[in-house]
């Protein structure tokens, strides 16, 4: 009888510890533009870099501020405001640029700050439906209370492709 009550009990906490293990944690990077906080993959951030020239380019899209140089290298900084439905698409005081990780392109998006990092489940993140590789918005994250969109950087480079007739 005592044998068999051990047995549960070790079934039972087995069990239990295959379901803590199965949780997986995604880390994001909470950040602003003019004053709305946005959620990104860190893994999908290079870097993070300020006080950058953008040099403009002639005949681009408007979201398309120029290109900035870092280290020798040139990557296309996008102003997302119009593209996610902001009306202002002035530029920050301050240039702030998040280089995104891209494996054949060279994007950075102008934010405004970045404001922290943070470990989500995977589960909690509310997937938009209906959404393709082409939305802004891979869904939204629940964080102290607020639902905080989480945005798509593979749509900025398919968006750049169309544009310019590369896709």
């Amino acid at each position: 009888m005592h044998e068999e009550v051990v047995e549960q009990i070790e079934e039972q906490c087995e069990e239990r510890a295959e379901i803590v293990e199965e949780k997986k944690l995604t880390t994001w990077l909470i950040f602003s533009i003019a004053e709305k906080k946005y959620a990104m993959r860190s893994a999908d951030v290079l870097e993070i870099i300020r006080d950058v020239a953008v040099y403009k380019l002639p005949f681009m899209p408007s979201y398309i501020e120029g290109v900035l140089n870092r280290r020798g290298d040139p990557f296309t900084v996008i102003n997302p405001r119009s593209l996610i439905g902001d009306e202002e698409t002035s530029s920050p005081e301050e240039p702030l640029f998040m280089i995104l990780k891209r494996d054949d392109d060279q994007i950075s998006i102008h934010i405004s700050d970045i404001l922290f990092f943070t470990d989500i489940e995977d589960g909690d993140l509310n997937i938009i439906p209906g959404t393709n590789e082409e939305g802004f918005f891979l869904g939204t994250l629940a964080y102290g209370g607020e639902e905080i969109p989480a945005l798509n950087p593979a749509a900025f480079e398919l968006l750049i492709r169309k544009d310019l007739g590369s896709a």
